[in-house]
């Protein structure tokens, strides 16, 4: 009978399965903490980067971009579920405060590491940051937001069949995301920050925000004219035939002049073009009517824009040049009034120059009826193009404005009165284009260009150097291109708006923007 007994497999399965059952209990319940740790994680992840992408999407280049930064992730809120068992805390809720920083931890940073495979350690973190300190003031200077979510504990179900209980297992996550925008088909100009020699709260965005530069001449020196090297303006770095090279000087003047340009410009970093370019003059004059040099003979290829009044006469209007007479003086389309004064700096100060431009002068020598016997109803319509808000409603019209004005009230061929026979009309002659083929669009005007501004004293170097980019601009082109010796010379311009913070909006859709995360 014991023989039997010892030798009968009869409920061995079962046996088997009461001895191993602990072990299947605990790997099932592994796996459910995996799957409950999977989770929260997850959960955690979508919660740091959307609060990093939220940030990011503020770092426009801003003095106060760190601080819209941190106004925008106070309104993302997100949860996490599965860290506890049972009761409030399976699900919670996560919040960022500016002022503790809440469940989260945020760096501003003006650095990442290179490579994705070096850390992004405290060392780095400390060395790269934009102190809290200075978040008021330096936000200009964060290219990049760091997120960390605190560690929370999962509580796990595998551990509390340990000896002693075991313990929670920590879940957190980290995010890394920066903003960026790439701008297309733009003149390959860029001009310097007017107020980058200003005091503190007089910055180009909060200055323009204000009115400051509305109705203002700014006068681009090339080197080696009034201004200190490098002047205060130059030319970017066009892509050539290939990515491995640059265009020539006359795929750069035909860009002036309208042509396609290949390169599109990241917002936050631009690169200068090495060496001279030459006769740019000749590719941006054709945009007043004036064709000289290559361009005499493709008017149809680049036509002018719809209103070049411009100060010029003579029998042959496709490079008449610019009258010294001072009988006919007055008729020059926009005297030189309100320039920006030079703070000796190599770049155009923000300094306040001679006041108002002589807006009557010029509509009375240049119109048959005067500024003042104008409708209350023309002189809004003319004001309606401002690109600043008076709190007396009275604002005086910039030359953009007045420019404007004259083409949507089919005032562009308005002749007042000759002086000696001669005349100057502001619709194109040499090109005589159809009127209806004249671009109309404010921002697809021939005479308005698009420039990135950059911090010029700030940046050294010669050759090819990369520029980091405080904002785009449209920019009104006052005056054709003055000839300086044997090249290019000074170029007269107004600021129509400018990209990101501080700006009137009519840039927003300029750049294709977007915040990215980059780890």
């Amino acid at each position: 009978m014991t023989g039997r007994f010892f030798r009968n497999e009869g409920g061995y399965a079962l046996a088997l399965t009461l001895i191993m059952l602990p072990a299947f209990m605990g790997l099932a319940l592994l796996i459910i903490d995996v799957g409950r740790g999977n989770n929260a994680h997850s959960d955690q992840a979508a919660a740091v980067d959307a609060l990093a992408l939220a940030g990011a999407r503020e770092l426009d280049g801003g003095v106060d971009a760190i601080v819209r930064a941190k106004a925008a992730m106070e309104k993302v809120s997100n949860s996490v579920s599965f860290l506890a068992m049972a009761g409030d805390d399976v699900h919670i809720d996560l919040a960022y405060s500016a002022g503790t920083g809440g469940d989260f931890r945020v760096e501003f940073l003006t650095e990442i590491p290179a490579s994705d495979d070096l850390p992004l350690d405290a060392a780095f973190i400390e060395a790269n940051r934009v102190a809290p300190e200075n978040h008021d003031t330096d936000g200009a200077l964060a290219r990049y937001v760091l997120v960390r979510s605190d560690v929370r504990p999962l509580q796990s179900f595998f551990m509390r069949l340990l000896p002693g209980g075991g313990g929670d297992v920590g879940v957190g996550a980290t995010a890394v995301a920066t903003y960026r925008s790439a701008v297309c088909n733009v003149t390959p100009l860029f001009i310097c920050n007017p107020f980058e020699k200003e005091a503190e709260g007089s910055d180009l965005q909060s200055a323009f925000a204000r009115g400051e530069l509305h109705a203002r001449l700014i006068k681009l020196h090339p080197p080696g004219s009034s201004t200190a090297k490098p002047g205060n303006f130059g030319f970017l770095q066009v892509r050539g035939a290939n990515d491995n090279t640059t265009a020539s000087a006359n795929t750069i003047r035909n860009i002036f002049a309208g042509a396609h340009n290949p390169t599109c410009y990241d917002n936050r970093a631009v690169t200068t073009k090495p060496g001279a370019a030459v006769s740019i003059s000749q590719g941006f004059n054709v945009r007043f009517d004036i064709y000289n040099g290559p361009f005499s003979g493709q008017k149809g290829v680049f036509p002018a824009a719809a209103n070049v009044r411009k100060g010029y006469f003579g029998n042959n209007a496709c490079n008449a040049a610019l009258t010294t007479d001072p009988d006919f003086l007055p008729f020059k389309a926009f005297p030189d009034n309100a320039i920006m004064a030079l703070p000796g700096q190599g770049v155009a100060g923000a300094a306040l120059g001679s006041g108002d431009w002589p807006l009557n002068e010029y509509w009375d020598r240049n119109h048959p009826t005067s500024m003042t016997s104008l409708t209350p109803e023309a002189r809004e319509e003319m004001s309606s193009f401002r690109n600043v808000t008076a709190s007396d409603g009275m604002v005086l019209p910039s030359r953009y404005d007045v420019y404007r004005f004259e083409i949507e009230q089919d005032l562009v061929g308005d002749l007042s009165v000759s002086v000696g026979g001669r005349q100057e009309s502001g619709f194109p002659q040499c090109s005589n284009p159809d009127p209806d083929s004249l671009p109309t669009d404010p921002l697809r005007d021939r005479r308005v260009m698009f420039a990135a501004i950059v911090d010029c004293l700030a940046q050294g170097g010669g050759g090819a150097t990369e520029f980091p980019v405080n904002s785009f601009a449209s920019i009104f082109l006052v005056n054709p291109m003055q000839q300086q010796g044997g090249g290019d010379g000074t170029i007269d311009v107004e600021i129509i708006d400018i990209s990101g913070h501080g700006g009137n909006g009519t840039l927003d859709a300029f750049a294709r923007d977007e915040a990215v995360l980059v780890r």
